[in-house]
């Protein structure tokens, strides 16, 4: 029995198994990183922040409640996993989320915990 053909088989039966599949690969590892930020609270506020757009340092230590060396600490982790990306702008740094798949699951995880 050809175990690809088995494979294709039950992929084609099961739309989870065509997930699950997908989720070997890149797109696993993005959500494997973007969980594992979300797994701390204070980043969990910080992109339930940006989600709604960039956003300043300033603005951000206001929302999240945090003095400004310890949320720095916290948005270094979040551009070291490729999850916000930063661009200077005279005196200010202005945070975003990085791609609209991460956007995504933000948006989905932030609004279910607000209904």
């Amino acid at each position: 029995m050809d175990h690809g053909t088995t494979r294709a088989t039950s992929i084609r039966q099961h739309p989870g198994a065509a997930r699950a599949l997908r989720l070997q690969g890149q797109a696993g590892e993005l959500a494997v990183r973007v969980l594992k930020a979300m797994a701390h609270r204070e980043r969990l506020v910080i992109l339930c922040l940006l989600m709604d757009g960039e956003q300043c340092v300033r603005d951000l230590e206001r929302g999240v409640g945090m003095r400004q060396a310890a949320l720095s600490q916290q948005l270094a982790r979040l551009r070291a996993e490729n999850i916000v990306e930063a661009d200077r702008q005279g005196r200010f740094m202005l945070y975003r989320i990085k791609t609209p798949q991460i956007l995504a699951v933000v948006r989905a995880l932030c609004s279910a915990l607000a209904d």
